[in-house]
């Protein structure tokens, strides 16, 4: 993996991918070696009809999990822990931040994330801060509601918190089958006989 040498910019492209985390690295993967940066990457469903050139980024486990192994390898497991956090953060734009944050690591190695005074990595840790103080106030703040056996709970939290709430609650409630239901972002963590699911739901009727 490279880093920002040799990348040409255009200024009208912009990349669409399924706004999975793999699909994510599957963008990291098609600009580090297309050498190209583009100026943005959305998800396919955020997407308008635009003046950029629109490129969709299909998904394939194989190149995501290339990335994947590149970031602890070529740059630190810290800049892999950020980039995990702030991927589900409510960042603007979190997407092409993360991208250059990368492809800054790939360059800087295991330094780059104490470029505190970098916009792009103080954004990052300031969303990692921000999601990760709204993951404690809610595992302390949920409560369930027992429903036909099931243990029910709503949420509506500005970060994509339900990944960091998972294991918490599994915990605590091993035998139990729970379903928190994220009503901001349309989807809900489920649990039944020790596995955990997360799955979109638009709606869940309690």
């Amino acid at each position: 993996m490279s880093g920002f040498k040799n990348l040409t910019v255009p200024g009208d492209l912009q990349y669409l991918y399924d706004g999975s985390l793999e699909g994510f690295f599957c963008c990291v993967y098609e600009s580090v070696y297309s050498g190209v940066l583009p100026q943005d990457i959305l998800p396919e469903w955020e997407a308008e009809p635009c003046l950029l050139r629109q490129q969709r980024i299909p998904t394939d486990p194989g190149r995501a999990e290339r990335v994947r192994r590149s970031i602890p390898a070529r740059i630190s497991n810290e800049a892999m822990q950020l980039v995990g956090h702030a991927f589900f953060s409510q960042l603007a734009g979190r997407e092409i931040r993360l991208l250059r944050f990368l492809l800054l690591g790939y360059e800087r190695g295991r330094g780059v994330t104490g470029l505190i005074g970098h916009p792009d990595v103080a954004a990052l840790l300031e969303a990692e801060r921000h999601l990760l103080r709204e993951v404690q106030l809610l595992l302390g703040f949920v409560r369930f509601t027992e429903r036909g056996g099931v243990l029910t709970a709503t949420i509506s939290p500005k970060n994509f918190v339900l990944p960091f709430m998972a294991k918490h609650f599994a915990g605590r409630y091993p035998q139990e089958a729970f379903v928190i239901f994220d009503e901001v972002h349309g989807a809900a963590l489920f649990h039944q006989k020790r596995q955990l699911r997360i799955l979109p739901v638009e709606e869940l009727a309690f």
